[in-house]
């Protein structure tokens, strides 16, 4: 009898997941996240989050739009930490066109006396990605549909350009394949964008923000005017908040 209740009972919960699913996907259906274009990106200005871990200060994030060559924008972005002693310095070089397509993709790790690195490049439909870790190289190929991404999980940078370049509206859930290098591999993303704006304050000052969730990586951005003022990866705890002048 008791068998007979559990297995019941466990119906019931399958059947309550799978409706609420689907009004989830029926109240607020799921579109492919589509580039308007990338804005007018200043060259050669810095753009500097503080990098808080546990909610305790441990870096910085940084990143510089160096240059424009025809459609051709190039990104160089500094990443600083240095926890419990251990002191890591990421600097990556990011070359994308005017609709965020990217063109290659360079990370370099120091970590002590240790220096790795990922090269990506795109060729015919794929990313090819070599990965230097102790003086080994190992290279993956992976097919890269039209109309993907690529990312970094925390480098708040590439997440504000990619965001910034699209049409997002409040309300409404958007799916896109984003390659994140240091993953290795393509993810299938899905943002929503929150109906109602949420008041973020910095330095004594409130902002009205558009909130944009990821929610397989468990991201959340705060947009305030085209800008994105704070990312939390609430996954592992890490918070970068833009250091206004």
């Amino acid at each position: 009898m008791k068998r007979r209740y559990i297995l019941l009972g466990l119906i019931l919960i399958l059947a309550a997941t799978l409706l609420i699913e689907y009004y989830t996907n029926w109240r607020f259906p799921k579109q492919d996240l589509i580039l308007v274009g990338v804005p007018k990106l200043e060259i050669g200005k810095s753009q500097t989050f503080s990098y808080d871990y546990q909610l305790k200060r441990v870096g910085t994030y940084s990143y510089t739009i160096t240059g424009k060559e025809g459609e051709l924008y190039t990104m160089v972005c500094n990443t600083d930490v240095n926890s419990s002693g251990q002191i890591i310095h990421l600097e990556s070089n990011f070359i994308f066109n005017d609709q965020y397509k990217p063109n290659s993709y360079l990370l370099t790790v120091l970590q002590g006396d240790e220096v790795n690195m990922i090269d990506v490049s795109f060729e015919n439909g794929n990313v090819i990605s070599k990965v230097s870790f102790n003086n080994d190289t190992v290279t993956t190929s992976n097919e890269f549909p039209e109309g993907s991404f690529l990312v970094e999980n925390n480098m708040p940078g590439l997440w504000e350009i990619l965001l910034i370049s699209s049409n997002m509206e409040q309300g409404q859930r958007y799916n896109a394949m984003v390659f994140i290098p240091q993953g290795g591999s393509l993810f299938n993303l899905e943002f929503y964008v929150n109906n109602d704006l949420q008041t973020l304050n910095l330095n004594g000052e409130q902002y009205s923000c558009t909130v944009i969730q990821e929610s397989r990586l468990e991201l959340r951005f705060y947009i305030y005017e085209g800008t994105l003022l704070q990312m939390r990866n609430e996954n592992q705890d890490v918070i970068f908040t833009r250091l206004l002048a």
